[in-house]
């Protein structure tokens, strides 16, 4: 799947996923009903926990038989990789554009970070968070840490070069790319509530306290 193709996918899991979307051909239509088990076991796995949710409770969700399910996953730990990694590769198209020299590096940092508090906003992004620590397969375990190793490394780039040009204070950058990502991260474990603050909002006063907390002066 291509980082286009991965953002289109994952931002139609929005919202709680329908079971039976209008679609033009039946790999569409396997494709749209396997994003809604994997949407809904990720709501899941973040109200309840990955092991209080059974593939049981998925399928009571979308209506449908547990032997359907098996059509499209076969088992709760492939949803949640699944989840964590097109979530992921939902970034790739921001950590492109946190790339171009042409843009100053503290518009860069902004950027990184409204997509990472973007993400943390759908129920397949909190699972990066909120589940984390469950324990996967040797080999998803790679990929996931490798994904996540990026982003922090990114940061860590932006900052110092930062550090460099003179637009950032000086700073250990491992330290603060681990307090940056550290504030957001906790977002999913406070605003799951009845009356949950915009991210957009959340994301406009952390990112306007952390820049100008970099910002050298």
């Amino acid at each position: 799947m291509s980082g286009g193709d991965a953002k289109n996918s994952y931002e139609g899991t929005m919202g709680k996923p329908l079971w039976n979307n209008a679609v033009t051909s039946r790999d569409e239509q396997r494709q749209q009903k396997r994003l809604a088990v994997l949407g809904t076991g990720a709501r899941l796995f973040n109200d309840r926990g990955f092991d209080r949710t059974t593939l049981d409770d998925i399928a009571s969700e979308l209506n449908v038989s547990k032997r359907t399910l098996y059509y499209y996953v076969s088992n709760k730990e492939e949803i949640l990789f699944e989840c964590s990694r097109l979530a992921l590769e939902f970034m790739q198209e921001t950590i492109a554009r946190c790339k171009d020299p042409a843009v100053p590096v503290l518009e860069r940092i902004a950027l990184l970070l409204r997509g990472y508090a973007q993400l943390l906003a759908d129920d397949m992004g909190a699972c990066l968070v909120l589940s984390k620590d469950i324990p996967l397969s040797e080999p998803n375990r790679d990929v996931l840490r490798e994904g996540r190793r990026s982003l922090d490394g990114l940061l860590r780039d932006l900052v110092r070069a930062g550090v460099e040009d003179g637009s950032i204070a000086p700073n250990d950058a491992r330290l603060t790319a681990a307090a940056m990502f550290g504030a957001f991260n906790w977002i999913p474990h406070w605003n799951r509530t009845d009356n949950p603050v915009s991210h957009d909002e959340i994301a406009d006063r952390y990112i306007g306290l952390l820049i100008d907390g970099l910002r050298k002066r």
